[in-house]
């Protein structure tokens, strides 16, 4: 059965477009293949008012907005859900029970299927190339999609590609034209690990750019891998294998131990400290694999930019330099950005947002040597936190009630020669929209100085 015979006909509810709008090419593709689609999103119809008005155009038959009905729900075939919305949200209750009961009651089962997880089960054989870890895979997938490319373009017979969950050019929209034999490039959140997990699929190249999360995994950070064989391959820093031969789950790939200096210091990478150096080194491994010359890698790393929203420098005010770093959502990633620009904690650090559930102790432990300052934004991870930020020793620790105010009080506290980071920590929600907007927020504030 091909993907459109699957949709035609099938009542299908999308829960959540995305922070920007990267569930609408997915729509799309649902409403061309003949579903009979509806979208549910908590969002107000006035901030989706772009999206739906192009969507009604291509033929969608209803939407809601500001609530999710649970009881519209339970009249869909499948529910396909953004990455706002998990799967144990309460609004999925009454499906989670029909589902329970479905046999006995004669009834069939109500799909609840991630873009991602959906297109793998209706995808024919592709060859996966997977970037994981808890921070870096955006710089990754920005390194190693063109050279991917390259490979495709330069050998025939193979087309790339890239899911990703923060890219609006969607997942199931990919298979009107995915053929057998095709390059799949992904980038895994943490919250796909155990669903792909579930659905027996591991990378055939799996990239690690650390050790995944807590709450990701059941048994074991790489149990991802538990479906590779002989013929795939684990690429990583040495203690990153190392840690994955330590444990439960014992990978049959091959592994390949990556350094910074497998990207020669003469080829003019321009990264951001060292974690860039690292990540390219990733990329440039995987991209070998599919016979990628030195010569187009070379090219590919000259010709890189940094990403957006990442160590990102806005502007420098009275010898004071302001550093974006919105897409920073765990202590890693914080972490990673304070030892790369801190010089005897010259730092100021802004964070604060919406609860993840992560671990912030070591974190903590650590921000007193880049640090002198820690500007504190609200939110629910924010107040979760609030006790243990207080025991940060040996820096001043000051509340901002929003991010223009957090911008004004850093610049009133910043010596000469000072880097403020703004690297919340956090996730994002409430006032701030999404990663992107809160990003926005900061860029605003600076250059208003």
């Amino acid at each position: 059965m091909s993907s459109r015979d699957y949709f035609k006909g099938k009542r299908i509810a999308v829960v959540g477009l995305g922070a920007h709008g990267e569930m609408v090419e997915d729509v799309k593709y649902l409403i061309k293949a003949g579903a009979w689609v509806s979208i549910y999103d908590l969002k107000s119809e006035a901030r989706l008012k772009d999206d739906l008005v192009f969507l009604r155009s291509v033929g969608l038959a209803n939407y809601v907005c500001g609530s999710i009905p649970p009881e519209d729900l339970l009249d869909m075939d499948v529910i396909v859900l953004s990455h706002e919305y998990p799967r144990d949200s309460s609004f999925l209750k009454g499906i989670r029970m029909h589902n329970d009961h479905a046999e006995e009651n004669n009834k069939k089962k109500i799909a609840i299927e991630y873009p991602e997880t959906l297109f793998f089960k209706l995808a024919p054989p592709v060859t996966l190339v997977g970037v994981m870890g808890p921070c870096g895979k955006s710089t990754i997938m920005s390194i190693l999609g063109p050279m991917l490319e390259h490979v495709c373009k330069e050998h025939g017979g193979q087309s790339l590609f890239t899911i990703d969950t923060e890219s609006s050019d969607g997942s199931l929209a990919h298979l009107k034209k995915a053929k057998s034999g095709d390059i799949v490039l992904m980038r895994i959140p943490d919250v796909l690990l155990a669903d792909l997990h579930a659905m027996r699929i591991s990378p055939h190249v799996a990239v690690f750019t650390g050790v995944p999360g807590k709450g990701s995994y059941t048994a074991s950070p790489f149990e991802i891998l538990a479906h590779q064989t002989y013929n795939n391959f684990l690429i990583a820093s040495d203690e990153v294998i190392d840690i994955a031969r330590s444990g439960s789950v014992q990978p049959r790939a091959k592994m390949l131990r990556t350094k910074p200096s497998l990207v020669p210091a003469d080829w003019g990478f321009m990264g951001r400290g060292s974690h860039d150096r690292s990540n390219a080194a990733l990329a440039f491994q995987a991209g070998k694999l599919f016979k990628l010359d030195d010569d187009a890698a070379r090219g590919i790393l000259n010709e890189w930019k940094a990403l957006k929203g990442r160590l990102e420098l806005i502007k420098k005010v009275r010898n004071v330099e302001f550093y974006n770093d919105t897409m920073a959502t765990i202590p890693d990633a914080v972490l990673a950005g304070l030892s790369t620009l801190s010089e005897s904690r010259n730092a100021i650090l802004i964070i604060g947002g919406s609860d993840m559930g992560h671990d912030y102790r070591s974190l903590y432990a650590e921000i007193p040597k880049y640090a002198h300052t820690v500007i504190i934004l609200p939110g629910s991870g924010t107040i979760r936190q609030r006790a243990l930020i207080e025991t940060i020793a040996g820096v001043t620790l000051v509340a901002a009630p929003s991010i223009d105010e957090a911008v004004r009080t850093s610049i009133e506290r910043a010596q000469k020669g000072d880097k403020v980071l703004f690297s919340p920590g956090f996730g994002a929600g409430g006032v701030d929209g999404s990663k992107k907007e809160r990003g926005e927020k900061f860029v605003r504030a600076v250059r208003n100085l």
